[in-house]
């Protein structure tokens, strides 16, 4: 029997670059010889470091449950490391039955046992079903030296499963590879756990497309084609879905007709809440025509982690270069999961020196995927933005033939048919601004006032970020233009800065600085990029005191001149001011105040000789004067500054701005506020 396998197996051994059909499967894969060595010879790659490896046997599938590693061997079985040391796993255990064909494992931890199931699928089963690798068994590994087998399937009604994925909180199994009523199979694994082990209960199976033309959410939308078979099924607990609250969602990906142009497959959104009686809420297709690549054979769905309305495909073509192969599309689905839109389709990069390039096993994190592409080995897409899809990363190593990746923390795992397993450290800048790092040259801010805002960006993260965009907002609204630093090294920091122009505001104002505002950086975090402080502006309550505003264009607003004066250009604020001659003067128009309250006045002067007095008014009558001392004259515009303390009787001031003896004086930004 074990020579048949070989012999099976050695029919499916292909050149890197080539494919074969197998009878039996729509899937293709290629499979190199067993072996490859462990630490790579300088590789293309890019924020990806090759960190540690287990060479000599046929890397595939990978899944962490707790601190283990769980990679399938194609062909074998399945080794189990600890993760004690992420960036060194140590092989613990396993189960190598050898007579298998895909061999990927799924585990779960109940009750403190262990369970794996090694599924299988009907690849390299013999002509006359000698050899059945359509056979799948659940172990108990809570030894991992010594697994127990505790139930198997055998055939294609349970056994067939070219993946599955154990539901750890609901205790179920769901297997993939079946077709016609075995496209959906649920199963109950209770009966492993009890004191006499027994094999799972199926609770279901059907045909998908028959759920979905019988689905009340149909509505009239097409029945589509017949069912080919499932590929790979994803299942989300607990996921919220409007109308319906919490539910238990599988996305069901049918592989359709590999040797086909393409989009003969779809997706399956199900609601699996009552495992008895799933319910499909749409079968989704690629769309098709200009601009949309077929799908030449629908691999998996997964939901994106950072972001779950935003649905992951892929499709496993092997049969076109890179650049227009193992495509990756983004889909935004509805609140209630019935509709769907395309967002994206992104396809790695053409030029990659791959002669296989597609899309296989991957998982996200955030909103980074972390994807084995075969010969173009690692391959992470950053979907922070997910309309516009960008290479965050790869590592192609020697001979890569990547199955499968599983990013943890900084450390990517990936199975490697030709390499075993392979462990790289993915790194990234990590551009972070805390409350700390915003500063103000000043806090106690009147309306008018000039306040430079700084923000400090540091760089938390372990490569050097480039050409980051620093961007001030108050309320929402952009200040000034956006602010950019050359290079923040990892570990670093770097400031920018903006000039904040209070003029006519009050109030709170939440001033925010965020760094690489629009997501063209690759980063470790996305969600630490923004600081903001709450500022509040004291009003000015001299009306027009800018002198900006005027009417009739000969006069500012709200103020009243007399004797030779002028209404200026330029000035110390904005781009008007006031002048005074000789027996010239500008008289505010009133400011209503409140006896006993002390104010703050300020006046920009140029000039010498300038008068400033403030008018002390009750009922409209001029009721006291106070003069203000002005500071000593110097170049330019020089402001002079008062406490005033409204008199006992006293509900309105006015200021007077006066000229000289000789010459004239220019006054601007007249501005008083209570302290």
């Amino acid at each position: 029997m074990r020579t048949r396998l070989i012999a099976a197996l050695a029919a499916l051994l292909v050149t890197i670059g080539s494919v074969q059909l197998v009878a039996g499967h729509d899937s293709i894969d290629p499979v190199p010889a067993v072996g490859g060595t462990s630490n790579p010879a300088v590789a293309p790659h890019e924020n990806v470091e090759w960190v540690s490896g287990d060479a000599g046997f046929t890397g595939g599938h990978v899944t962490v449950e707790g601190d283990r590693l769980y990679v399938g061997s194609y062909g074998a079985g399945f080794n189990i490391y600890s993760l004690a040391n992420p960036a060194d796993p140590v092989r613990i255990g396993g189960y190598l039955p050898g007579e298998r064909a895909d061999a990927v494992p799924d585990a779960a931890v109940f009750d403190g046992r262990h369970i794996a199931v090694l599924n299988g699928t009907s690849r390299v089963s013999g002509p006359v079903m000698e050899i059945r690798t359509d056979r799948s068994e659940f172990l108990d590994v809570t030894d991992p030296a010594n697994p127990v087998k505790l139930a198997e399937f055998v055939g294609p009604a349970d056994g067939e499963a070219h993946n599955g994925d154990i539901v750890d909180v609901r205790r179920t199994w769901l297997p993939s590879g079946g077709r016609g009523v075995q496209g959906l199979r649920i199963y109950d694994l209770n009966p492993l756990l009890g004191a006499t082990p027994a094999a799972p209960v199926n609770l279901f199976r059907g045909d998908p497309v028959a759920l979905w033309q019988a689905s009340p959410y149909r509505a009239g939308k097409a029945v589509g084609p017949v069912f080919s078979h499932t590929h790979d099924i994803s299942v989300y607990t607990d996921y919220p879905v409007d109308g319906l609250g919490a539910r238990d969602i599988a996305l069901l990906a049918e592989g359709g007709n590999y040797t086909g142009d393409g989009n003969t497959g779809s997706i399956f959104v199900i609601d699996i809440t009552d495992p008895r009686n799933p319910v499909v809420l749409q079968r989704w297709f690629h769309a098709a025509g200009p601009g949309h690549h077929p799908i030449r054979y629908f691999h998996e769905a997964q939901f994106l982690d950072g972001d779950p309305r935003v649905m992951l495909v892929t499709d496993e073509d092997l049969h076109n270069g890179c650049g227009a192969a193992g495509g990756v599309t983004a889909v935004r689905l509805t609140g209630d999961l019935t509709g769907a839109t395309e967002l994206s389709e992104w396809f790695i990069p053409a030029g990659t020196p791959a002669p296989v390039c597609s899309a296989h096993v991957f998982n996200t994190v955030g909103d980074l995927m972390f994807m084995g592409s075969y010969n173009a080995g690692l391959q992470v897409i950053d979907y922070a933005d997910p309309a516009n899809p960008v290479q965050a990363g790869y590592y192609i190593a020697e001979g890569s033939t990547a199955w499968g990746a599983y990013a943890l923390g900084d450390y990517v795992y990936v199975g490697d048919m030709s390499r075993g397993l392979d462990v790289f450290h993915f790194s990234q800048p990590d551009l972070a601004i805390g409350a700390g790092d915003l500063a103000f040259s000043s806090r106690k801010v009147v309306g008018g006032d000039q306040v430079t805002v700084t923000a400090t960006v540091r760089n938390v993260g372990d490569r050097a970020a480039a050409n980051v965009v620093v961007r001030f907002t108050d309320n929402g609204a952009r200040i000034g233009t956006d602010q950019l630093i050359a290079s923040i090294p990892a570990g670093g920091s770097a400031s920018a800065s903006v000039v904040w122009d209070t003029r006519g505001l009050r109030g709170d104002h939440v001033i925010a600085a965020t760094a690489d505002p629009d997501g063209a950086i690759s980063e470790a975090d996305e969600s630490n990029n923004r600081a903001s402080s709450t500022i509040t502006v004291r009003g000015n309550k001299v009306r027009n005191g800018s002198f900006e505003q005027s009417s009739t264009g000969a006069a500012p607003d709200q103020w009243t001149a007399s004797g030779d004066t002028t209404y200026a250009s330029g000035g110390s604020d904005g781009a008007r001011s006031v002048t005074a001659e000789p027996g010239g003067s500008w008289t505010s128009a009133p400011i209503a105040v409140e006896a006993g309250r002390t104010y703050q006045l300020s006046v920009a002067i140029s000039g010498i000789g300038a008068g400033l007095a403030v008018e002390q008014l009750s009922a409209g009558t001029v009721v006291g004067t106070l003069g203000i001392a002005l500071p000593p004259p110097s170049a330019g515009f020089n402001v002079a500054t008062a406490a005033v303390t409204v008199p006992a009787g006293v509900s309105e001031l006015r200021i007077r701005l006066a000229g000289p003896v000789l010459g004239y004086v220019a006054f601007d930004d007249v501005r008083l506020w209570e302290e």
